[in-house]
């Protein structure tokens, strides 16, 4: 469409976003607990996890074409990027967590490394 043939803006607006799409309802909602998909070159492992054992909260629904996700980790800190559908897996037990290392025994408390965590999160 030229300049000269515009005649409102209205019709300017519609001949423009006519096709445009729609994000459809996302598949997480917020706060649903999720655990993220781990990037796996060529020759990596077949046996190894697909999936990080930290769990994430969904901060908040982009109701972009396609929705896209922002999530926190367990201390409520945002997470740098947004993340797809495909991206998220909806976690069953959030509050169940992999111990890598016990650092320290004291009577009968335990101060431990937890699996794939860095060191902010030992407890």
């Amino acid at each position: 469409m030229r300049p000269v043939d515009v005649i409102s803006a209205k019709a300017l607006l519609s001949t423009v976003y006519r096709n445009v799409k729609i994000a459809a309802p996302g598949r997480f909602k917020v706060n649903d607990p999720v655990g993220v998909s781990k990037f796996k070159t060529i020759f990596e492992k077949g046996y190894t996890p697909n999936w990080t054992n930290e769990i994430f909260r969904i901060a908040k629904v982009q109701r972009t074409y396609p929705v896209t996700y922002l999530l926190t980790d367990s201390r409520r800190k945002s997470i740098a990027g947004k993340l797809y559908e495909h991206e998220l897996l909806r976690v069953s037990d959030p509050d169940v967590y992999l111990v890598e290392k016990v650092l320290r025994r004291k009577g009968n408390k335990v101060y431990v490394k937890w699996l794939e965590m860095d060191s902010s999160h030992n407890s």
